[in-house]
């Protein structure tokens, strides 16, 4: 049996998928590695059948990300699951050194490394994001209110965790994994590692990347919290210490609109920039209309 499965949803980009599957090859020693094609109308399928050493899964009907993610892991048979999209990489021997962590520390129910930022060809940015401090243990909270970094790209959990949390919410689309994350710190400890796993491709405006529609998946986020908010562990929690998580999550989603519309201006993303404004007036009109805000937002467009 493998020690660990990658799982890789694709769906219409076969330019893409033998890169990150030579990727996920070469980041563990003994790998199992499943394409779920997520019913790709292009040729999608024939260069699957190119790649030797792959479960490959076709699906008739479009599941979306998480729905494919959920039919990778229960096609999987190894005891550790990692994850991997098709436009991104995995770094050598990745899997191992996280397969190894979690052999280490028993009591812990995935691990997290960091990720390197690459733009849109695929060329590194010097950027790198990393779980805040190199923090491990409990980040239930940190979660909860989006102030733990971290990528489907970067973790690898134990396959037993999904009987007890469930798995991925199709419904969720652009927070399911977001979703899935704070159920599990919920309930399992993390182990998190300085070093790089991964290479993520960062999303534009333009990119027609899921996580390129920011303004509404982070508006979708801030309701779903709600939601998030009445787990057993948070429902515990005393009423203030919620009320404090949420006002820090609505300020730091409309905080995170504004700086990436004003980042964006310069490029041209008027429409991006407008909407992510126009959230975050809808979140917290407060906050958006601070005049430092709009200050930035001008002095963006004025250098454009």
């Amino acid at each position: 049996m493998a020690d660990v499965s990658i799982i890789i949803p694709t769906h219409n980009r076969p330019h893409l998928l033998p890169n990150a599957v030579e990727s996920a090859r070469a980041a563990g020693r003994n790998t199992e590695i499943i394409v779920v094609d997520d019913a790709s109308t292009d040729e999608t399928a024939s260069v699957c059948r190119e790649l030797k050493g792959i479960k490959y899964i076709r699906l008739e009907r479009n599941q979306g990300v998480a729905g494919a993610r959920n039919i990778g892991i229960l096609a999987s048979s190894s005891d550790y699951i990692a994850f991997l999209d098709d436009d991104d990489l995995r770094l050598p021997g990745s899997l191992d050194l996280q397969t190894d962590a979690l052999d280490a520390q028993r009591d812990s129910g995935w691990c997290c490394g960091s990720m390197l930022l690459a733009d849109q060809s695929g060329e590194l940015t010097g950027d790198v994001s990393s779980p805040p401090g190199s923090i491990g243990g409990d980040v239930f909270w940190q979660l909860l209110e989006l102030d733990f970094p971290v990528m489907p790209i970067a973790v690898m959990i134990r396959k037993e965790c999904f009987f007890r949390v469930g798995l991925f919410r199709p419904r969720l689309a652009g927070i399911d994994d977001w979703d899935m994350f704070v159920r599990l710190a919920e309930m399992y400890r993390i182990v998190c590692l300085d070093e790089p796993v991964g290479i993520y491709r960062a999303p534009t405006p333009s990119s027609a990347q899921g996580s390129s529609a920011q303004g509404r998946h982070l508006t979708r986020a801030a309701r779903h919290q709600l939601q998030l908010l009445k787990l057993p562990r948070a429902a515990e929690a005393s009423s203030s210490r919620r009320r404090e998580v949420r006002l820090r999550t609505v300020n730091r989603i409309a905080d995170t609109l504004l700086w990436n519309a004003a980042r964006r201006l310069p490029e041209g993303a008027y429409k991006f920039a407008c909407k992510n404004t126009l959230a975050a007036l809808r979140l917290n009109p407060l906050r958006a209309l601070r005049p430092m805000a709009y200050k930035r937002l001008c002095e963006r467009l004025l250098a454009n």
